[in-house]
């Protein structure tokens, strides 16, 4: 019989320690910018809930992408200050503190973005994504392009392209490239295709960071709840979560 508490029993985020004073570095919470919350309410509701789960600090992190044409670093900010500002002038307190990032798709307007400067954690660190099923066309000179430029790649969910083999991952992390875990894929939220690869990946130490890409309650609540994670994957994440931590600057 396995008991409670023991080793061999699988936790989820929430009752695994993991959340608490957690540092989240890719989310759309931002409002009313991409595919993420839609209104102020539904942010702030979502912040709230966030905060009660021991999140402590987030990076909201808008998509860039032509899907979204608005999406300049500089609209971004201007829509980050007015949401900061109203949240301050309503009094909101309870909710983690925040700062602006962003997430990068790698395609043709790519390179415009870069000229207008790109919003980063720590200055450099810049978190980019491609399309699920194929790559960018020149993916690795792309990849070049940015370090030479300074900046270091964080792969924002890898676990998720179906184009990439075990082989495109080794490739890519000799190149320098950072990745980081959507942490909710490993207890099943983008299904068996994504957990399995998540799973395999954290196994082998690809990782190098973790957030929780969210976008709404209804969407995610139920993936911090699972019980999936085995002690050696919490292990593992504890790694992970402290890195966030390190990019946010709260710990050496």
């Amino acid at each position: 019989m396995r008991l409670p508490g023991l080793i061999g029993s699988k936790k989820s985020y929430v009752d695994s320690g993991l959340l608490y004073d957690m540092t989240d570095i890719h989310c759309h919470i931002l409002p009313n910018v991409d595919d993420g919350a839609n209104e102020y309410e539904e942010a702030v509701g979502s912040l709230h809930w966030l905060k009660s789960k021991g999140v402590c600090r987030m990076y909201l992190t808008p998509h860039v992408m032509s899907d979204f044409s608005k999406n300049t670093s500089g609209y971004l900010s201007e829509k980050f200050g007015s949401f900061v500002k109203r949240l301050e002038n309503d009094g909101i307190t309870d909710i983690p503190d925040l700062r602006l990032g962003a997430e990068y798709m790698l395609e043709a307007a790519f390179g415009k973005r870069k000229e207008e400067g790109l919003l980063t954690y720590s200055d450099r660190h810049v978190l980019i994504e491609t399309s699920y099923m194929t790559p960018p066309v020149g993916f690795p000179g792309l990849l070049e392009e940015l370090m030479e430029s300074g900046y270091s790649p964080v792969l924002a969910h890898p676990e998720r392209y179906a184009y990439m083999a075990m082989e495109d991952y080794r490739f890519l992390k000799k190149q320098g490239v950072k990745f980081q875990l959507n942490f909710l894929s490993v207890t099943g939220a983008y299904g068996p295709f994504a957990r399995n690869k998540a799973i395999r990946l954290l196994k082998e130490d690809f990782y190098d960071y973790t957030g929780s890409d969210f976008h709404h309650i209804t969407r995610h609540k139920d993936a911090f709840t699972t019980k999936m994670l085995t002690r050696k994957q919490i292990l593992r994440l504890q790694i992970l979560f402290r890195n966030n931590r390190k990019l946010w600057g709260t710990e050496e």
